[in-house]
């Protein structure tokens, strides 16, 4: 752990001089919240926290600027996970590219669109892992962070924009099957109605993934929607969501969800509900998670659970 302090330190002076002369941000997120279930030991576990640098740069281009990200894992509550290779600045986020009137090109470590247009925009909760927040997400498996990304966004048009993500990771021994997975999604936004779509393919292990997303603004209320199908070396799964938002005013809301996985041929139902209370740039919550018999069949993690938690964001 003393290593890895000195070892940010130590960057953190490097890059000063750098980080000074580019238009750069640094932010980060700090979760951590408390989770009781079923016929388990309660749980004091970190939710996602993350540490970053992002920014843009002068190429000298007109109309064309340089892009940079890059954002690694913090834990908070596991002092192992800091050597675990799934801890503390485990990869995130690490890209760069250019964007313009003509686009953005980015190449790295980075967001598939199909995670980004269609999972995240119906992600409503603030429990992060896969036992409560995200369980029926199955765009998770191949098209969230991925690594050897190169990556072309569209303008955005009238409210609607497309993107294409291709994994060319120099893996296999086929020489006419460069391109390892790919991802092509659209999406449109206006006056408070949004919607995506998305098709992604990985080659190495025979997996297709597509789903649709909708959200709808009135006033205080949000009602989101998403389906999600994914056919897996033959065997097709498919994640169904519909949730709402409502706004009370000063920062408190209240958010409901229903959601239906189906793994292998067998499925299983959640019910879940959050308040959420914002606190300037920091947020508390309470929510609360059931799980059908069937869905608890799915796997042993799959139970009823209560989460308390707090988010920092700067």
């Amino acid at each position: 752990m003393k290593k890895s302090l000195i070892a940010l330190a130590v960057a953190g002076a490097l890059t000063a001089p750098m980080v000074a002369q580019a238009d750069a941000t640094l932010y980060g997120s700090f979760r951590v919240a408390l989770m009781s279930a079923d016929d388990q030991d309660l749980d004091l576990r970190d939710e996602s926290t993350r540490i970053g640098i992002k920014g843009d740069v002068d190429l000298g281009l007109e109309g064309t600027k340089g892009l940079f990200h890059w954002e690694g894992q913090l834990e908070t509550t596991d002092s192992d996970a800091y050597d675990a290779g799934t801890g503390t600045f485990a990869a995130r986020l690490a890209y760069l590219g250019a964007t313009g009137d003509w686009g953005t090109a980015l190449a790295g470590r980075q967001y598939h669109p199909h995670y980004l247009w269609v999972n995240i925009p119906t992600d409503i909760f603030n429990t992060a892992t896969s036992d409560a927040g995200e369980w029926a997400q199955l765009g998770n498996n191949q098209h969230k962070r991925q690594d050897n990304t190169l990556a072309y966004l569209t303008p955005v048009m009238g409210g609607f924009q497309a993107a294409l993500g291709l994994v060319i990771a120099g893996s296999g021994d086929d020489a006419d099957d460069d391109v390892d997975g790919y991802n092509v999604a659209a999406k449109y936004s206006a006056n408070g109605l949004y919607l995506a779509a998305s098709y992604g393919d990985v080659d190495a292990i025979d997996r297709e993934t597509w789903g649709v997303a909708a959200t709808y603004d009135i006033d205080a209320l949000k009602l989101v929607a998403r389906y999600e199908e994914q056919e897996n070396a033959g065997v097709e799964d498919e994640a169904t969501e519909v949730g709402a938002i409502y706004n009370f005013g000063e920062g408190l809301s209240a958010k409901l969800r229903y959601s239906n996985l189906e793994l292998n041929g067998n499925d299983g139902d959640q019910w879940a509900a959050e308040v959420e209370q914002k606190l300037g740039k920091g947020r508390v919550y309470v929510g609360y998670f059931d799980y059908d018999s069937d869905a608890e069949a799915l796997a042993a993690k799959y139970v009823d659970r209560l989460a308390i938690g707090y988010r920092v964001d700067f």
